[in-house]
């Protein structure tokens, strides 16, 4: 089964690289037709989203596992990402999502990995 059959709203936005194999998403095509989507379909189209990107991030583990900073940066967007998409998500459905919490509030573990690997960066500047 195709990976794109587990997110039928946005379905239209992905698809598979023939040369690799991977699911590929258009986000940036989504964003440019959402307005044309009822409220109760761009909820479920953004829930998709954060569920895509999930799993997109899951996909990835052995690619990033010998890169902690590749490893990182991805985690750190897939996070952004997937927190924009679930507030959305609300919006849509009219809940007040409350304030924007920062990734370094939302996400502690991701803040002190950063700073730790820009303080090893500092560091040691030649590796």
């Amino acid at each position: 089964m195709s990976a794109q059959l587990h997110w039928p709203h946005i379905r239209q936005f992905l698809r598979i690289d023939d040369t690799t194999g991977q699911v590929v998403s258009d986000y940036l095509g989504f964003s440019l037709v959402e307005d044309l989507l009822t409220p109760a379909a761009r909820a479920t189209a953004y829930e998709e989203w954060a569920a895509f990107h999930e799993w997109h991030l899951a996909q990835r583990t052995a690619e990033l596992a010998t890169d902690r900073v590749k490893r990182h940066l991805v985690t750190e967007w897939t996070d952004s990402m997937t927190y924009s998409c679930r507030r959305s998500a609300a919006l849509a459905r009219g809940e007040n999502p409350g304030p924007w919490t920062p990734l370094r509030v939302r996400r502690p573990d991701l803040d002190a990995e950063r700073r730790a690997i820009v303080a090893e960066l500092v560091a040691n500047p030649n590796t």
